[in-house]
């Protein structure tokens, strides 16, 4: 995992508040103080032996939270690339963006790529072949900009929301293996209360989430034209 600004802000922030809440309190009430010395003798570094299990996992839960927001967020609602925002905005059906900008966006996009995209007529005649030129446009313009420290920040923003539901979503999980543990096996009614409330805010947050992963979206791919039509 390469420590950026991305990774630190967009993937382990997200994790941090969401995905690893469960698994420290699982640790705080079951993990005892000899296994964490276990770990950090089978490890072979003493530092090690004061890091909790918990902190260890959080590199691994930063990826899987990111897998689970892509695969549950991004590619339902978004279909991939072909519904994001950064598509829609250039189709002629969509009001967004004058046509007199999408005209320009695409002599731009022709003579910085050779790539010529579709017209009014070709997008009317077939829509999903537009969306799918569009989105291939898209890729290569984030390349050119992927030193913009603007557009960067903004892709950090919208990429730590996402990233914030698919933690939310394996939190979700983990706090109900939680309750399931201090239930039936050791017997914790602070713990499974503490669960419980886990499950009901994290679960409202990815009942509400989508809304602000659309309007992130929107935002990211407004500013994404703007600085490649400078």
């Amino acid at each position: 995992m390469k420590f950026d600004a991305y990774t630190i802000k967009a993937r382990i922030a997200p994790a941090s508040v969401t995905a690893l809440v469960p698994m420290l309190v699982f640790n705080h009430f079951f993990i005892s103080e000899e296994f964490r010395k276990l770990i950090g003798n089978i490890l072979g570094l003493k530092l090690f032996s004061a890091v909790t299990i918990s902190t260890i996992s959080i590199f691994f839960l930063a990826e899987f939270s990111r897998a689970i927001s892509k695969q549950l967020f991004q590619k339902i609602m978004f279909q991939d690339e072909m519904r994001m925002p950064t598509t829609e905005f250039m189709l002629y059906a969509d009001f967004t963006f004058s046509e007199d900008f999408k005209n320009r966006f695409r002599a731009r996009v022709l003579k910085d790529f050779k790539v010529t995209l579709p017209t009014s007529d070709e997008e009317a005649a077939n829509c999903s072949e537009s969306r799918k030129r569009i989105a291939e446009s898209i890729t290569s313009i984030r390349k050119k900009l992927h030193s913009n420290s603007f557009l960067l920040q903004h892709n950090i923003e919208y990429g730590a929301i996402r990233n914030l539901l698919g933690g939310a979503v394996l939190a979700v999980v983990l706090s109900g293996l939680n309750v399931l543990m201090f239930t039936e096996y050791v017997a914790n009614q602070f713990a499974v209360h503490i669960s419980v409330v886990l499950i009901i805010l994290y679960s409202t947050l990815i009942v509400t989430g989508p809304w602000f992963v659309k309007v992130y979206g929107r935002s990211y791919a407004k500013i994404l034209f703007r600085e490649y039509m400078k």
